[in-house]
């Protein structure tokens, strides 16, 4: 039978016999010949465990952004382009142009939060429940704004006070999700979580949400009826499968939605202008989408709602 890492055994010991100057130039030549950012993306996060490297930082439009060195997901877009869903934060910043308040419930490490709150003076509220993602949320807003610009807080949002259980995602630190049952492969760790009206006194009109929790959302919903009846743009992720899993009211989100005046459907993570639809043509779309949705995570569509 064929060795087929005998070919890599054989480098690995002709280069521990060079010397360390001649190691070195041979690394910086063969970096200097990857041209595709991808791959050297890909070295830099297999390298850095070996070096005991956690946590990588890279320059964009945002400032200097600090995430987990595994994170092979959220971090990887700001690397590969410098920003991060620009289309879906230029609306909001154009929406809280004068002020107002932006309300960012699964801010992750702040790539939602920061591009508005640099752009208007409107007052921010960044709701991060996992404590390592809310401590780079915490790093990323200090080291990029001024003190005190934006609120975090590491709170879940649900339909009441509550301790739940959050699953972490092991390479993807936005795809955390609240569970009721364990999840292969997922360290679970419990959360605090409080109804979104609870903070609706302190919400100054225009009112923008956005709402990225991972199926938790019709329970967001169901907490934040006040909130959600005064806001004038309201941005959410639609994804049947798990909002399934958790149990939660998807009849009753769509009849909130119903409020609006206009609602954008676009297919999940496609970059693009929103392209409003009435309440009357946009609902029957997303039922039916509910009957014919994957029973995955990757079948889910963006919402952008407005007044």
């Amino acid at each position: 039978m064929a060795n087929h890492n005998l070919p890599e055994r054989l480098i690995r010991r002709a280069l521990a016999l060079l010397p360390w100057r001649l190691k070195t130039r041979l690394f910086e030549t063969a970096c200097a010949s990857l041209d595709d950012p991808e791959i050297m993306q890909r070295l830099i996060r297999r390298l850095a465990p070996r070096l005991n490297i956690t946590e990588l930082t890279a320059q964009g439009d945002l400032g200097a952004i600090t995430s987990l060195a595994t994170d092979s997901t959220i971090f990887k877009q700001y690397l590969d382009s410098g920003s991060f869903a620009p289309d879906l934060t230029d609306e909001i910043s154009a929406f809280l142009a004068q002020g107002g308040t932006y309300v960012d419930i699964g801010a992750n490490i702040g790539l939602t939060t920061l591009p508005v709150a640099q752009s208007t003076p409107a007052q921010c509220l960044a709701f991060e429940p996992d404590p390592v993602n809310f401590a780079l949320l915490e790093r990323n807003l200090a080291r990029n704004l001024p003190a005190n610009r934006v609120r975090p807080h590491q709170l879940a949002l649900f339909d009441q006070p509550a301790t739940l259980t959050l699953a972490k995602a092991p390479a993807n630190i936005g795809d955390h999700r609240i569970t009721r049952t364990a999840l292969p492969g997922r360290e679970t760790i419990t959360v605090q979580a409080r109804p979104l009206d609870e903070f609706l006194p302190a919400l100054t009109a225009p009112l923008a949400l956005k709402i990225d929790t991972q199926g938790a959302e019709p329970f967001i919903f169901a907490g934040g009826r006040q909130t959600i009846a005064r806001a004038g743009l309201l941005a959410a992720e639609f994804c049947p499968f798990l909002m399934r899993q958790l149990g939660g009211d998807i009849d009753a989100m769509l009849a909130q939605l119903a409020g609006f005046s206009a609602i954008a459907v676009s297919p999940g993570g496609k970059p693009g202008k929103p392209v409003f639809l009435s309440p009357n043509d946009a609902l029957p779309r997303l039922r039916a989408f509910l009957a014919t949705a994957q029973p995955t995570d990757g079948d889910y569509l963006d919402l952008l709602a407005r007044r």
